[in-house]
């Protein structure tokens, strides 16, 4: 009677066993399948850019409109662009970032960028050249790419070497660029689970925006953007780049209100910087910033303009060139923009 008493009682205690088993190993199931679907999240974005033709003016420029899905929290992450690349580690989700343009021995990469030098971020070649090969190696989940690598080839290559990677345009948009920068930053916030961060980024950005509305308010100079390149002059005005920051977005008075809107600038003369004469000047040294002949000093020292507002009142202001023509377009390298142009109003 024992033996058939303890043969049930093993036969239950088995039974129960078993269910214990069969109920733990389907949580864990459960488990894995509801880690598998967070680690699968996305969210759709809308992207919205232009990409130029080879027409200079533009009039072959193609509009882009499409809704992108964005993996969340992606784990592997490769930005073209200087200006989210700054945005990316300002919102604390540096350790994504796997790859980036250097440039030839990291020459490119802006000093503010410093933090991405290491090896851990392979260099994925410059900011308009792009090296494929690294970017397969890499695997990314996920590509920002602003304007200088927006065109159908690269995207097609970046495809190719990347198919499984969302492409992110994160570019600003000079028809409105405050807008732009602070809904980028918003998006990226999203994709990186750092909302709150991006939230505190852009008021700050608006405070400084506010900061030099009040004292253009009080300022009557008229100003002028000056692009340098090793001798050549160019200029730019509303709407335009450079010009979009400092005259749309931070009310200060244009010298002069006509200038064609143009990526490299409206090309002039030391005579028209005369008869303009403005009473501020931002001045940028393009060659400078693609580690090229330095010019600027020697362009503003020109006789012709020797008599100007500007030069005569000390109102040249040299700003960062790695910052404005490299990097523009983050929210953090926008507001470093808009404490050089202050500078102009003080």
């Amino acid at each position: 009677m024992k033996k058939v008493f303890s043969f049930i009682l093993i036969a239950v205690l088995s039974v129960v066993l078993v269910a214990c088993g069969s109920n733990s190993s389907s949580k864990e199931e459960k488990s894995s399948k509801d880690d598998t679907k967070s680690e699968s999240k996305t969210i759709e974005i809308q992207s919205k850019y232009q990409v130029r033709g080879e027409k200079k003016d533009g009039s072959d420029s193609k509009n882009i409109e499409e809704k992108v899905k964005v993996p969340v929290n992606p784990k592997k992450v490769v930005v073209l662009d200087y200006g989210a690349l700054d945005t990316v580690e300002a919102l604390g989700a540096k350790d994504t970032v796997k790859g980036a343009p250097k440039g030839e021995g990291g020459a490119s990469l802006p000093d503010f960028l410093n933090t991405f030098k290491g090896d851990d971020v392979v260099n994925t070649g410059s900011v308009k050249e792009v090296n494929y090969d690294k970017i397969a190696e890499i695997q990314p989940d996920l590509i920002l790419f602003s304007g200088r690598t927006a065109g159908t080839e690269v995207q097609d290559e970046l495809k190719k070497a990347a198919p499984d990677a969302a492409r992110l345009y994160v570019g600003a948009d000079d028809k409105d660029l405050l807008n732009s920068v602070e809904e980028n930053t918003t998006n990226l916030g999203k994709i990186f689970d750092k909302e709150d961060k991006a939230k505190e980024l852009n008021t700050d950005l608006d405070k400084k925006v506010k900061t030099a509305k009040a004292k253009a308010k009080k300022v009557d100079d008229k100003a002028m953007f000056l692009l340098v390149n090793e001798g050549e002059l160019s200029t730019y005005g509303p709407g335009a780049r450079f010009g979009s920051l400092i005259y749309d977005v931070l009310d200060i008075k244009p010298v002069d209100k006509n200038i064609k809107a143009s990526g490299h600038g409206q090309p002039i003369s030391y005579e028209y910087v005369t008869e303009k004469n403005p009473g501020i000047i931002y001045a940028m040294d393009r060659g400078k910033a693609i580690g090229g002949k330095e010019s600027s000093n020697k362009a503003l020292s020109n006789d012709v303009i020797k008599d100007v507002d500007a030069i005569k009142n000390d109102k040249v202001i040299n700003v960062d060139p790695e910052l404005w023509y490299l990097a523009s377009g983050g929210v953090r390298t926008t507001e470093k923009q808009v404490d050089e142009v202050i500078k102009g109003l003080e």
